[in-house]
């Protein structure tokens, strides 16, 4: 016991001894902004992510809900069988493969439970999805004031718990604050409602990914700003909200594939954003995106099965896309055995969170691995 408490003790020694010596806050340029933290929900009924009981995500999702101090339920998700998924699955010319099918079916079983409850509104989460340690802090309470302010909900600030802190679920059908990209012209987006919002947590443009940079940049988007537009072509749903109308149809509509249509969940929902003129909304850059792991798709597709427990993340030198002091990074997990000492990590880091400071490595690194159309999708 006193050699576990020995490591316990240098262990913190460490940590602080690096965050004395490596940390600064976000953005030297820009003053701590004095806002309401969002509840334990981001302002939404209820977080829910989109889990299996194997997958090897958990235990870093829920330490980084825990530094966070946010509520995330997971509900248990169906097993299903291969007759299932054949009943999913279009009859003639099907383009779903295994592993998309399981993933969409796992985003059914979020949305029905959500419909359960009694809440509003919800964020979908999947559970491979980083986000900043500032999320609850700062930018979650920028972003759905701006939501409010572009909607047009101006008369009066709600407070965190109150059921249009996103601004009135008629006006919106779905948010996107993660996702992977957006692809229409800049013209396209100027012409609708947008507005542009000051956040100090935005990484600077040249450690974003490149395409995000060069969009920023084309729509003259400046350093440590964000912009809320109309989403047309909002790949991936790392994070996205709905409330109980929107969630409605798309268990009515899309609870399993049309003949011949789209092969994925998120394509379906970005054609209903594109086509069918659903309120879609989106922020650029996005406050979640998802982390370095193994594709659950690919692994479905490869053994016919699920990925396994005891699978780590590996995160690369430039962290997670577009995020910038990521509560999934290596510099803040500490393992679930060790109660005593994420109980004073924790203590560290929420005290930092309130400083404006992060406990990860405060030195940029640009990544120069490749420039813009030369790096891949964000997914």
């Amino acid at each position: 016991m006193l050699r576990k408490r020995n490591l316990t003790v240098v262990l913190l020694i460490t940590l602080v001894a690096f965050i004395v010596f490596y940390v600064r806050p976000l953005s030297s340029s820009h003053a701590p902004i004095a806002l309401t933290p969002a509840n334990s929900t981001l302002g939404f009924g209820t977080i829910i992510a989109v889990s299996h009981a194997k997958s090897p995500r958990r235990a870093s999702l829920l330490w980084a809900a825990n530094l966070t101090d946010l509520e995330i339920v997971i509900p248990e998700q169906t097993q299903w069988t291969e007759a299932e998924l054949e009943d999913f699955r279009s009859k003639e010319h099907s383009v779903v493969s295994r592993g998309s099918a399981l993933a969409w079916l796992g985003h059914l079983d979020a949305l029905r439970w959500f419909l359960s409850t009694p809440h509003s509104t919800a964020l979908i989460l999947e559970d491979d999805t980083d986000f900043s340690l500032h999320i609850r802090r700062t930018q979650i309470p920028l972003l759905a004031s701006s939501i409010r302010a572009l909607l047009g909900n101006t008369s009066s600030s709600p407070g965190p718990n109150d059921p249009d802190y996103w601004a009135p679920t008629e006006e919106w059908d779905l948010l996107y604050p993660g996702h992977c990209d957006d692809l229409p012209s800049p013209e396209r987006y100027l012409s609708h409602p947008h507005l542009t919002y000051p956040d100090p947590s935005t990484p600077p443009h040249h450690l974003l990914h490149p395409d995000t940079s060069h969009f920023l940049s084309t729509l003259n988007v400046p350093a440590h700003t964000r912009i809320l537009h109309r989403a047309f072509w909002p790949f991936c749903t790392f994070a996205y909200g709905v409330n109980r109308r929107s969630t409605a149809k798309i268990l009515a509509e899309f609870w399993k594939e049309k003949d011949g249509a789209v092969s994925a969940f998120d394509v379906q929902l970005l054609e209903s954003c594109r086509d069918q003129r659903w309120k879609c909304w989106s922020v650029s850059p996005e406050v979640f995106h998802h982390g370095v792991w193994g594709s659950e798709i690919a692994h479905a597709e490869e053994v016919g099965g699920r990925l396994e427990e005891g699978i780590r993340p590996t995160v690369p030198e430039r962290g997670t896309w577009n995020i910038q002091c990521g509560a999934r990074g290596p510099g803040v997990w500490v393992s679930e055995e060790d109660g005593e000492l994420r109980e004073e990590v924790k203590a560290v880091v929420r005290g930092m969170i309130e400083r404006g400071e992060c406990p990860v490595d405060g030195r940029e690194r640009g990544w120069r691995g490749c420039e813009y159309g030369e790096c891949g999708a964000q997914s």
